[in-house]
């Protein structure tokens, strides 16, 4: 009669080969129950074939080993020794006189690599509620039992205390990964650490590498992508004993050429987001790390994505902060808003945009000037840009730049506007309209009236980030700007409004015009045909005829 010879916590325990088959595993419907994150619910069945017994493999995520080798199915004599995840079983034959020697634990063992998962992580220390197997999908997470002891669980509390201190102060993301990797190296007994994170394109991008005793290193090669790979992909934390004498890692180049023996790695994980790894590895010793070493890299890894998800968040509010406060120049609210909303960039790309221009003029503001004092004349322009700025944003304009006493200002960008060009004229008379309530005061307190003729042109012009290193402003360029620009000067008179053909057609249902004729525009080769917006005594446009 066969038996089989192992220990649980430090007791212990045998038990006999009986009836046609024994199963081995985590839960406690196994008549061999191995209670650890290492071993899955169903790991391995033990069937007797003939007359011999058979182990096999019930597609665990640690795999069953017989003297050291991994096997899907084995039979086994006694004096064969089974590795089911960090237990140790030895086959022999019934001696009930002798009590039985306790045999080692495979966290020791220089063959052992198990795995754990984020949800048993969770599950363990209450981080979050149960997540069942059928949902998970992995073989690990079919109990809901604590496998970790309340001893060690208490001490990885206490240093996660001074680790949320330490991360918690850190602000940039490269400090955040300098404290991570001290911690590691106050707290574990690792040799080498390095911090891999997911770039925008899910490549790897190794961010920190150190060395014990060491400030730095090559973080491109002293890792497996294999076993990194494996963690992010299957959101699991892994531990070998011995990473070369694992057949699983076989395949990696980097394990061999970097002579990695133990190694852990952990994801860095935040919910339901994984962002990075964290992977440790003494070179030239076996058997350096423990369970508990797993779980307190696992919940280090925790901590260092919120941290780390922390600083970025931090990093993008500033960053809006600062588009906001530069498209607050030049913007209505509302603009803004919709503009640090959209995450395609559109204010910093170039392009050729179908716009209406607008540009306002004070007339004979330079001998008007003459008799001011500075701070006359400032709370004068004052007074007129807030007027032409009011008026701009009303209608969702974009405020391009004051020249000396003009302003000039589009419509259309960088938010498509269907109707720019009725938004420009719209904006165009409320200027006049409140240069007009102006008047009325100004004239109450024995100043002289002021005029502002207004141009308005549309058609395609480049719009975007122009300028060079040094500076650049958000502005529009091209013909449709200098005509828009001509037509104030030339066109339009006092507290007018005059526009372009093509204003004029695209909003000839919204308002009233009288033709001017074709136009001969300075620095232009041909008239063009312009048209005058007729304005009631207030500055109000006329509607359109019905």
């Amino acid at each position: 009669m066969y038996e089989l010879v192992y220990e649980v916590e430090g007791r212990p325990q045998r038990y006999r080969l009986t009836g046609p088959e024994v199963f081995l595993g985590r839960s406690s419907e196994n008549e061999v129950v191995l209670n650890d994150f290492s071993v899955s619910r169903r790991h391995a069945v033990i069937r007797r074939e003939a007359e011999r017994w058979v182990i096999v493999d019930q597609n665990s995520t640690n795999g069953v080993k017989v003297n050291g080798r991994f096997v899907t199915s084995s039979p086994i004599v006694p004096g064969d020794v089974l590795t089911v995840g960090t237990f140790t079983l030895t086959v022999r034959e019934e001696m009930p006189a002798e009590r039985p020697k306790p045999p080692v634990r495979a966290v020791g063992d220089s063959s052992s690599t198990f795995v754990r998962s984020i949800a048993d992580f969770n599950r363990d220390f209450h981080l979050e509620e149960y997540v069942p197997e059928e949902e998970e999908g992995d073989a690990l997470t079919q109990s809901g039992k604590r496998s970790t002891s309340a001893v060690a669980r208490s001490k990885i509390f206490e240093i996660l205390v001074q680790v949320a201190k330490t991360l918690i102060l850190a602000r940039e993301v490269q400090e955040i990964l300098g404290r991570v990797v001290d911690l590691l190296f106050e707290h574990l007994p690792v040799d080498r650490a390095v911090v891999v994170l997911v770039g925008d394109d899910g490549r790897l991008v190794p961010m920190l590498a150190r060395q014990r005793g060491k400030e730095s290193g090559d973080a491109g090669e002293i890792f497996s992508h294999t076993i990194v790979d494996s963690v992010i992909q299957n959101r699991v934390a892994v531990l070998t004993s011995d990473a070369l004498a694992d057949g699983r890692f076989e395949a990696g180049q980097s394990i061999r050429i970097q002579q990695i023996r133990s190694a852990m790695c952990v994801p860095l994980w935040n919910q339901d987001r994984v962002i990075g790894a964290l992977h440790v590895d003494t070179p030239l010793r076996a058997g350096s790390f423990t369970a508990d070493d797993l779980d307190l890299l696992t919940a280090l890894g925790n901590f260092a994505a919120v941290a780390i998800e922390r600083a970025r968040l931090q990093r993008r509010i500033e960053k809006e902060e600062r588009i906001r406060e530069r498209l607050s120049r030049y913007h209505s609210p509302g603009v803004v808003e919709e503009i640090a909303s959209d995450a395609s960039g559109v204010i910093d790309r170039v392009r050729t945009r179908n716009v209406s221009v607008f540009f306002a003029d004070i007339v004979g503001f330079t001998s008007a000037a003459e008799g001011m004092d500075p701070d006359s004349l400032s709370r004068f322009l004052s007074t007129f840009f807030t007027f032409a700025a009011d008026a701009i944003f009303a209608e969702g304009g974009t405020l391009d730049k004051f020249i000396g006493d003009a302003v000039m200002a589009f419509f259309g960008a960088p938010i498509v506007q269907p109707d720019h060009a009725r938004r420009a004229v719209s904006a165009a008379a409320k200027l006049v309209e409140n240069v007009k309530a102006w008047n009325l005061e100004r004239v109450a307190r024995g100043e002289p009236p002021v005029g502002v003729r207004i141009g308005v042109n549309t058609g395609n012009a480049v719009v975007g980030d122009i300028g060079s290193e040094q500076r650049v402003d958000y502005t529009v360029l091209g013909n449709t700007v200098n005509v828009a620009a001509r037509i104030e000067e030339y066109v339009a008179g006092p507290n007018e409004v005059a526009v372009g053909e093509e204003t004029a057609r695209l909003t000839s249902d919204d308002f009233s015009y009288e033709p001017l004729g074709d136009v001969r525009l300075k620095g232009l080769s041909r008239g063009l045909p312009c048209y005058r917006v007729k304005l009631d005594a207030r500055g109000v446009p006329l509607p359109a005829p019905r």
